[in-house]
């Protein structure tokens, strides 16, 4: 019999062999956070027509294993050289574009969100199929409320296959959530270890862009957090048109 091993080039691997190494929880035995690999992006989501390779990168493995299990998270994306990319269309603007909610209401949180009932399953739709096919449900942990009261009832578990990343996944730190979601979540390897939270436009790689979480600004009942084009922590309403950065596991 012949066994075929994963190759530690992730690009070298078809969607589904980092799927089963994923489910056995080995992935840090082959590769390692902060590697890419090119998927094909063929669709249109939030207004977005694209139809280019864009590279996703690993944002850690068995990440937050006691709630989200095995498994290796991506995040979308990055160019062929390394840079740190969100989506955007209309660009600030509102009501249309990557918005969070096309009103401005952080009311019903992450689960009521636009963003994850509209604009995510389009993303995976402009997938291909075997990407779709590894890709596993997530659950995430996010204030599933909103409203402006920061309780920590508010925070309860989705499940899917593209979110966005939580303001503590990303910083480490709490700054506008509902400060009951650390307890649920942890900061991804990939910006634990240093790396720039900085994304840039995935049309105009040279200028930075607000990207969205999933979080919803505890403090208001209008806003979600974001990262900063400077790479910290912010807010902004939920009908404005911000760069998107999907992530997902397999």
């Amino acid at each position: 019999a012949t066994v075929s091993l994963p190759s530690k080039t992730l690009a070298d691997n078809d969607p589904a062999t980092i799927q089963a190494v994923g489910a056995a929880g080995t992935g840090a035995s082959y590769w390692a956070v902060g590697d890419k690999i090119g998927i094909a992006v063929n669709g249109t989501f939030g207004g977005l027509t694209l139809n280019q390779t864009v590279y996703a990168f690993i944002l850690g493995f068995n990440h937050n294993q006691s709630v989200e299990g095995n498994g290796i998270d991506f995040q979308f994306g990055k160019t062929a050289d390394g840079r740190d990319i969100a989506f955007v269309q209309s660009y600030g603007s509102t009501g249309s574009g990557f918005c969070m909610n096309t009103s401005n209401t952080n009311s019903g949180g992450w689960k009521s969100s636009y963003m994850m009932k509209t604009i995510c399953p389009a993303f995976l739709n402009a997938l291909p199929a075997a990407w779709r096919n590894a890709i596993k449900n997530c659950t995430k942990y996010s204030d599933n409320t909103g409203g402006g009261n920061d309780t920590a009832s508010y925070v309860t578990a989705t499940t899917q296959k593209i979110f966005l990343l939580a303001e503590f996944e990303v910083h480490g730190t709490r700054y506008y959530a509902n400060s009951a979601e650390k307890n649920y979540q942890a900061q991804y390897d990939y910006y634990r270890a240093g790396n720039s939270k900085v994304h840039y436009r995935h049309n105009a790689t040279g200028t930075a862009a607000n990207a969205w979480c999933r979080s919803v600004n505890s403090g208001n009942n209008n806003n979600f957090c974001l990262v900063n084009t400077d790479g910290s922590a912010n807010n902004n309403n939920a009908n404005n048109s911000n760069g998107v950065a999907f992530g997902f596991c397999v």
